[in-house]
C-alpha cells in the first residue's frame, strides 16, 4: 500500500460548514501528480456517483457538476456513443423511451450504482458506499412513514431480500420506523429537524461529514484517508455552494435516491 505521507501533509483541514481552504479542482491536480495509477481508480469511483447524478441535469441541459470525471462535453459523448460509462447505465437509458419516464425513475440508476460498485470494492470504499446506500434508505423509511406513503413502493428498484430492505418492509405496517442501531442517532437528528428542508439538509451533510470521519480508523497517509479526505471535501463545498432554494430541491433528490 502507498504511503502518501507528502500528499497528505499538503492537505489544509477540512471542518464542517467551513470554508475549506482548498477547491476541488486543486486537489485533482495534486491527485493526479501524487497518486498511483492504482489508486486514481479509486477516485474515480468516487466520482462515477458524481457522473450518474450528473445524467440528470443533463438531460434537462443544466449545468452539471464538475467534480465528475466527465466534462459536460464528454459526459454528453459517453452517453451518445455508450462509452466511457458502466453498461448499466446505457441498459437504464434505453429502457426508457422518454425524459420523463427517464426523469420519474431515475432513482433505478442510483440504486443500480450502489447494487454495482459495491460488491467490487473493498476497505475504505466498500464501506462509504455502503453507509451512502444506507443512510439514503433510512431516511427514505422515515420520510415514507411520515407522509404515509407505501414504503414498497418507494423501495420498489431494491432488492427485498438485502438485510436493510427487508428490515424496512417488515416495519412497513409499524406506526414508526425504527432503523438498524447504527442508525439511531440519524433518525433521532432527523426527527429533531421537524419539517424545515433546509436544516434536514445541513443536519444530513454534517452526519455523512463525521461518519466518514469515523471510518478512518488509521493510517493517515493511507489512500484510504486520501479517499475519505474527498469525500469530505465534496460535502463541504457542496453545502457552500448552496443557496435555500437550491438546497431544498438536493434534498429531493435525496428523497428520491
Amino acid at each position: 500500500m502507498s504511503n502518501y505521507y507528502y500528499l497528505a501533509t499538503t492537505l489544509p483541514p477540512l471542518e464542517f460548514p467551513s470554508v475549506p481552504d482548498i477547491s476541488f479542482e486543486s486537489l485533482k491536480e495534486s491527485l493526479s501528480l501524487n497518486l498511483s495509477e492504482k489508486d486514481l481508480e479509486k477516485v474515480e469511483v468516487l466520482r462515477l456517483f458524481v457522473d450518474i447524478n450528473n445524467i440528470r441535469p443533463l438531460l434537462l441541459e443544466e449545468e452539471i457538476d464538475s467534480r465528475g470525471n466527465l466534462t459536460e462535453k464528454d459526459l454528453d459523448e459517453a452517453l451518445l456513443v455508450q462509452d466511457f460509462l458502466p453498461e448499466f447505465v446505457f441498459d437504464f437509458l434505453d429502457k426508457y423511451d422518454t425524459l420523463p419516464e427517464k426523469l420519474k425513475h431515475f432513482s433505478e440508476l442510483l440504486s443500480k450504482f450502489f447494487t454495482e460498485e459495491i460488491p467490487k470494492q473493498k476497505g475504505f470504499l466498500k464501506e462509504y458506499l455502503t453507509f451512502e446506500r444506507e443512510w439514503r434508505l433510512v431516511i427514505l423509511a422515515l420520510r415514507a412513514k411520515i407522509a404515509n406513503r407505501d414504503v414498497a413502493k418507494e423501495l420498489q428498484f431494491e432488492d427485498f431480500n438485502e438485510p436493510i430492505v427487508s428490515q424496512i418492509l417488515a416495519q412497513k405496517d409499524a406506526e414508526q420506523y425504527d432503523p438498524p442501531v447504527e442508525y439511531k442517532e440519524l433518525k433521532e437528528k432527523f426527527l429533531a429537524c421537524g419539517t424545515d428542508p433546509w436544516q434536514q439538509n445541513k443536519m444530513l451533510s454534517e452526519y455523512r461529514f463525521s461518519r466518514i470521519e469515523e471510518m478512518v480508523k488509521k493510517g493517515q497517509f493511507s489512500i484510504q484517508a486520501i479517499l475519505a479526505y474527498i469525500a469530505q471535501l465534496m460535502i463541504v463545498e457542496y453545502w457552500n455552494e448552496l443557496d435555500e432554494e437550491r438546497g431544498k430541491v438536493i434534498l429531493d433528490t435525496f428523497k428520491s435516491s
